[in-house]
């Protein structure tokens, strides 16, 4: 089931929705833990990546985290459910997601690791803005900044366009080099004037058929020409 992103709007019809929070109890005593099932979805529908919320609980609630994303485990240690987490999202949403102008979760966070900043800008309104770096969670965002899409969109479209470029230059110059030219005789002018000096004794060993029948024409050629 999904809720609107900003559950503090009640419009059935709000666009922006995401999945409810799905925990699970796992362990017993001191090893005991909530895995968040379905935290890399409920992460993506925020655009954030799935370590921010889960670290998000861990700061609000002094317990520690762990993260595995290859096998799409987010840990929180302690028992804790569902319904507990979802209001606590509510606060990371409001201050890391929505925009402070239009309320409007389209935001994208940018990291200055010098200044030790976090930009926030939206995507709808056009806000531009900096985080209160005040929360707990920040140290951890200015660690592990999210991947920039854009810049790794203009990286992929760059490196493409220079392989294009390479693979046409390369293919003119094996046109020029393999093929030779006709003129009006009807006769291979050669692209080389060593290929008609070269001497005979020494070019036949070597030679194809196509390659002797070439190497006539062009003999024929030079004669015609001169």
């Amino acid at each position: 089931m999904s809720v609107n992103v900003n559950r503090s709007v009640l419009d059935q019809f709000y666009r922006y929705k995401m999945p409810r929070i799905i925990a699970k109890v796992e362990g017993k005593g001191n090893g005991i833990k909530t895995v968040i099932v379905n935290m890399t979805d409920v992460a993506k529908s925020l655009n954030r990546p799935p370590t921010y919320p889960t670290k998000f609980f861990g700061c609000e609630l002094g317990a520690q985290t762990q993260f595995d994303a290859k096998n799409d485990r987010f840990i929180v240690n302690g028992s804790h459910e569902a319904n507990k987490l979802q209001d606590m999202l509510d606060g990371f949403i409001r201050k890391f997601v929505l925009c402070p102008e239009c309320d409007n979760p389209e935001t994208d966070l940018h990291i200055n690791a010098k200044k030790q900043t976090i930009g926030n800008s939206c995507k709808a309104c056009g806000y531009r803005g900096m985080l209160d770096t005040r929360h707990k969670l920040c140290t951890f965002i200015l660690r592990n900044p999210p991947e920039d899409t854009g810049s790794v969109k203009k990286k992929e479209k760059k490196s493409k366009k220079k392989d294009k470029e390479n693979g046409s230059s390369d293919g003119e110059r094996t046109t020029l080099t393999s093929t030779p030219s006709r003129n009006k005789t009807g006769l291979h002018q050669p692209v080389l004037e060593h290929q008609f000096c070269m001497p005979l004794p020494h070019y036949l060993p070597i030679a194809r058929w196509s390659d002797v029948s070439i190497w006539v024409e062009s003999i024929l050629w030079f004669i015609l020409q001169h």
